[in-house]
């Protein structure tokens, strides 16, 4: 009999079952009657077999392997044979289990990980509520802070934001009022609702607010988790899913001295459409779609241990951007500006400014500078400088109306690409709030409500973060 861990299901043979429910059952607590960070420990029981003291209820101290090895009790487990486990259970949590099982329940199963059932030409993703671990050939293990919950709570969050804005109710009101915590529930619920069971429309009765949730809202808003960074792009560190891919292919390569070669793509989980979208824009492969129960049949084709194991912190502070040194005088054409893009040379900066320096350019500039926007790529850095001083320069000048719709659009494609600096997504802010009446229905009518979100876990002055708020209100409330 074969035993599969994972999040939210867990599976005996094909039988599913849920570790926080069965030990639940086990001490006699009703999980409706606990409060919600219990049940949010609860819930990422498994990401966190190797912690003690992880859970205090009914007058007793749990360790997290405490609550597994309770919800194991109702079941047949001297039966079980072989276990797999998720890949963020790598390490640590897998000498734990197996302790359990030696020592509490006299068995010795082998041991398996979700690498273990494909090819040495796969890369597997397994997501649990707060954890995800990327495994390239079965050599490379990456486990990132991302999970499951990360979704719900940024979709969650940009909806309560929304509603805010729109609506124009303070949040000084509601928490005066007692309904703040309440309300951001709600939306939470609505958030997993629409991810999970397809809704879309989201509303606040006693406010009178509902509105239609669209599919490219919700990517849009997903990207500050997910990403789009694509093998070859430049980040100094991972900090999102597509980072955290793109960085397990380097960290391969370099370890192993090879091209990972990639020819299978397995998701793992319950949340996989926003994970499948942005791999097949790294990896052009269609990934198989799982849920767990499938490794009761599967047979074991990759037995290599011990991969390289690698567990990566986001950092807090972003990026800020690169500072370019006063250059040389050059000649303030267009000319110039071209030849030295052309060549990557940053000495086209001061060219760049000196030809927006008063505000009045022609069309002409805002063409070039069009065009740099969309031959800027993620590859290198100085495409990335230029990309921040284009969007910069465009936020000083009066547009004229019949080029600004491509410049929305252009800009609107970039300011979702969260490998930009922040000084960048600050620029992109500032030209919303300059041209907020024209940015009905594009992709940067959202973008300073998506933005307060993001900034919640990035450090940031209070100065810049009233800022977006003020913007995003600006852009979004009732006119």
């Amino acid at each position: 009999m074969r035993c599969y861990f994972g999040y939210p299901d867990s599976f005996l043979e094909r039988e599913p079952f849920r570790v926080k429910d069965l030990f639940l059952e086990e001490i006699n607590v009703d999980y409706g009657s606990v409060p919600v960070e219990v049940k949010r420990k609860l819930l990422s029981v498994l990401d966190n077999v190797h912690e003690s003291n992880y859970l205090f209820i009914g007058n007793v101290i749990y360790d997290a392997i405490d609550i597994l090895e309770f919800s194991l009790f109702s079941l047949p487990v001297r039966e079980i044979s072989s276990i797999v486990l998720s890949g963020y259970l790598y390490g640590k949590s897998t000498f734990l289990v197996r302790n359990l099982f030696r020592n509490t329940f006299a068995s010795n199963p082998e041991i398996f990980f979700d690498f273990n059932f494909f090819p040495d030409d796969s890369l597997v993703v397994n997501v649990g509520y707060t954890q995800t671990s990327i495994s390239v050939g079965g050599k490379y293990l990456l486990n990132v802070p991302i999970g499951e919950f990360h979704f719900v709570d940024v979709l969650g969050n940009y909806l309560f934001n929304r509603f805010i804005y729109e609506s124009g109710v303070s949040n000084a009101s509601l928490r005066k009022s007692g309904k703040r915590g309440e309300i951001l529930d709600r939306m939470r619920s609505a958030a997993a609702r629409i991810l999970f069971k397809g809704q879309k429309s989201v509303e606040v009765k006693e406010f009178e607010y509902e509105r239609e949730v669209e599919e490219w809202e919700v990517d849009a808003v997903l990207s500050t988790v997910v990403g789009s960074c694509g093998y070859g792009d430049f980040f100094e560190a991972p900090f999102d899913f597509s980072t955290s891919v793109v960085h397990a292919l380097y960290r391969f390569e370099e370890i192993f001295k090879e091209r990972p070669r990639i020819k299978n793509v397995a998701v793992i989980g319950r949340l996989r459409r926003p994970i499948v979208k942005t791999l097949k824009k790294i990896i052009p492969v269609k990934p198989a779609e799982l849920t767990g129960v499938e490794f009761a049949d599967m047979e074991v084709v990759n037995k290599s241990f011990k991969p390289v194991c690698e567990r990566v912190d986001f950092p807090k502070l972003r990026w800020q951007g690169e500072e370019v040194v006063n250059q040389d005088k050059e000649e303030p054409s267009l000319h110039r500006l071209r030849y030295l893009f052309n060549q990557r040379d940053l000495k086209g900066i001061s060219v760049l400014e000196d030809l927006v320096e008063n505000g009045d350019a022609d069309e002409r500039v805002v063409y070039e500078l069009l065009s740099i926007l969309k031959r800027c790529s993620f590859k290198r850095k100085e495409d990335i400088v230029y990309l921040n001083y284009a969007i910069s320069a465009l936020s000083k000048l009066e547009i004229p109306e019949g080029i600004l719709p491509k410049v929305i659009e252009e800009i609107g494609k970039k300011a979702f690409r969260w490998e930009i600096p922040l000084n960048t997504k600050m620029n992109v802010l500032y030209f919303c709030y300059k041209y907020k009446e024209k940015l009905n229905n594009t992709l940067l009518e959202i973008f300073p409500a998506v933005l307060s979100t993001y900034v919640r876990n990035v450090k940031l002055p209070e100065g810049e973060r009233n800022f977006i708020k003020v913007v995003a209100e600006s852009v979004l409330s009732k006119r």
